[in-house]
């Protein structure tokens, strides 16, 4: 190609023409650059129909881009498929089961029937939104997996739960017409097998088939994908094992370390120059993957670019660690925009500091991710009705909210009346202690929340949040609480830290409230807005695919990264992809941060650094 220059591997890759060929791609190494200009030789080489070529995508917009990057580089248009897997399947199935749009199901929609019926069937959880969007994403990997129901075992409720929720799902579904985006894949995979008229009209429309990100195909997708090329078999899969990352939807680095045994003859290219990274970068990248066994054995290099190795920076703890890489950032966006600086962590609950300091730094912010706010949590909420409660005995809903938590003994009917009685003009605290005949360990239960809130306005915000949770008796509550729905007790106590980590700062509680609904609205506004401006934040998961100047990876400590629920010795292996993918998303500057102590106790640095870069404060 006139004006291409590119480099031994990516040249095999592009010149391929027939049969299958897998090409490991690196981060960094021009995996795009590959899959379109093979397109192009293809069709101008090759003298391939454009019509008769397929490019798969894993999302819309990685779709969207590679048809534009791939026009670009051509000088007519040719009628080349660009498509995601749901959407050629959806294609495959439609006129068969003559579906339309309409009988896809949204997100709302999904969300809202799962809700319903953990509601009817009176499920216990946790937290609602986490708990729906964790038994979405359990019915998401049974079908991507091909599992039956029965023989799935959930890690949020029982068998006989989770087989419930998921037959009236069905239920639901079938008596409203509609079908999700994994039904689909499984619909489609039912097709294929069982009606062979369709199966050889799939199999005639494209001769040749390229996949995109093929670490992250299920096993739905791979077993569709391999009737759909096995007339032809020129498929060209580019994929890379070591940021296979989305185990919890069923994508596995097996698939591509299997690849060459289910398509016989398959021609291996490694793109192993990467262009991204500084040559520092790659080398601590190399190190920490080179744990992994269950791997394809790669040796990237760069392009000789150098710079500053990675720099480790240590904080006592999360406040700290925000404030230093708000210092820092302050320095280096006199060289580097701040939509090329990233900040990444592991979980949603780490933004929460980093989020807060941005905000009083006034440096400006987008969220690659729906962060779920601390302060909706119901732990948040409660603590936040004491501390108005404290502050305004008036606010009778704030009561209404912790009259039993702890037990206090205290009927709804009751309450409910009260609250009615007063409206707003009145305490409904004071009325109960007043006007109702309570009984005497009633009155008394009262008469210490009345003492408890006097010395709750009087403290600091932190003390009067510790005293909330020590004195008051909140950990008994939730102690409680967690039994009786049968719930881990760790979780909910992380979500009480948090909170009072949140509080350190403010010593009026006035001011600490008002932080919080400015916070809340921040970060619904970031979201829903769009906003494209200012540093990145971002998990690791979104970050995939992306690249930046600086990064800064935060929180790594053992029980963040690698995660305390990856138990085994696969679950470790992905975590410690996740870290490498995260690593690999630096261009010039890499920092890793490191706290000495998460919710006042001592914490290790994560497995995955031990010995490999030199601490600099």
């Amino acid at each position: 190609m006139k004006g291409l220059v590119l480099n031994e591997n990516q040249q095999k890759a592009m010149l391929h023409h027939q049969g299958p060929m897998m090409v490991l791609s690196g981060p960094g190494s021009g995996k795009t650059t590959v899959i379109t200009y093979r397109v192009k030789n293809l069709i101008e080489k090759f003298n391939v129909a454009p019509n008769k070529i397929l490019v798969i995508t894993f999302t819309k917009a990685a779709s969207e881009e590679m048809k534009e990057r791939f026009n670009k580089i051509c000088n007519t248009s040719y009628s080349v498929s660009f498509a995601t897997f749901h959407s050629y399947f959806f294609r495959i199935i439609r006129e068969y089961y003559k579906y339309s749009l309409d009988n896809i199901l949204d997100d709302t929609e999904k969300i809202n029937i799962i809700k319903n019926i953990i509601n009817d069937y009176d499920i216990s959880y946790e937290n609602q939104e986490e708990f729906v969007q964790a038994i979405i994403s359990e019915i998401s990997l049974l079908k991507n997996e091909l599992i039956q129901p029965e023989y799935f075992n959930s890690k949020y409720i029982s068998t006989s739960e989770f087989s419930l929720i998921y037959k009236e799902y069905e239920k639901i579904k079938r008596q409203q017409n509609k079908i999700d985006f994994d039904d689909m894949l499984v619909q489609c995979y039912s097709l294929l097998n069982n009606n062979e008229k369709i199966k050889n009209f799939w199999l005639d429309k494209y001769e040749y088939i390229l996949i995109d990100e093929f670490q992250d195909i299920n096993k739905v997708q791979y077993e569709c994908m391999k009737i759909l090329s096995s007339k032809y078999k020129n498929i060209f899969v580019v994929g890379d094992d070591d940021q296979s990352i989305y185990g919890f939807r069923g994508s596995r680095p097996e698939f591509l370390l299997t690849f060459p045994k289910d398509f016989k003859n398959t021609k291996k290219v490694i793109l192993n120059i990467n262009y991204r990274s500084t040559k520092q970068i790659i080398n601590l990248c190399n190190k920490i993957i080179l744990e992994n066994n269950n791997r394809y054995e790669k040796n990237i290099i760069g392009t000789e670019k150098e710079n500053k190795s990675p720099i480790l920076i240590r904080a006592y703890d999360s406040q700290e660690e925000a404030k230093k890489i708000i210092e820092k950032i302050q320095i280096l966006k006199k060289d580097y925009p701040l939509e090329e600086i990233a900040i990444i962590y592991r979980t949603n609950l780490q933004a929460r500091a980093v989020v807060e300091m941005l905000r009083d730094y006034n440096i400006e912010y987008q969220l690659k991710d729906k962060i779920i706010s601390v302060y909706d949590h119901f732990i948040a909420k409660d603590i936040i009705s004491y501390l108005k409660l404290a502050i305004n005995k008036l606010d009778n809903e704030s009561f209404l909210k912790i009259a039993n938590k702890p037990k206090r003994f205290l009927n709804k009917d009751m309450l409910q009346q009260a609250f009615e009685t007063c409206k707003n003009k009145s305490s409904v605290l004071e009325y109960l202690y007043c006007k109702v005949d309570l009984k005497s360990w009633q009155l008394e239960n009262i008469n210490e929340l009345l003492f408890h809130l006097g010395q709750i306005k009087n403290k600091n915000t932190y003390d009067a949040i510790r005293y909330i949770i020590k004195i008051v008796g909140y950990e008994n509550y939730l102690d409680e609480y967690s039994n009786f729905k049968n719930i881990g007790i760790k979780g909910l106590t992380e979500i009480l830290n948090e909170i009072l980590e949140s509080s350190k700062n403010y010593e009026k509680i006035e001011d600490y409230l008002n932080h919080i609904e400015i916070i809340k609205q921040d970060i619904v506004q970031k979201y829903k807005g769009n906003n494209k401006n200012g540093v990145v934040l971002t998990t690791m998961h979104s970050a995939k695919g992306l690249e930046y100047d600086v990064v800064f990876v935060i929180g790594c400590i053992d029980g963040i990264i690698p995660h305390e629920r990856s138990k085994n010795h696969l679950e470790i292996e992905e975590e410690r992809r996740l870290f490498y993918v995260a690593l690999t998303r630096a261009r010039v500057l890499l920092y890793i941060s490191i706290i000495n102590t998460k919710y006042e106790t001592q914490v290790l640095p994560s497995r995955f650094l031990k010995n490999l870069i030199k601490a600099k404060r």
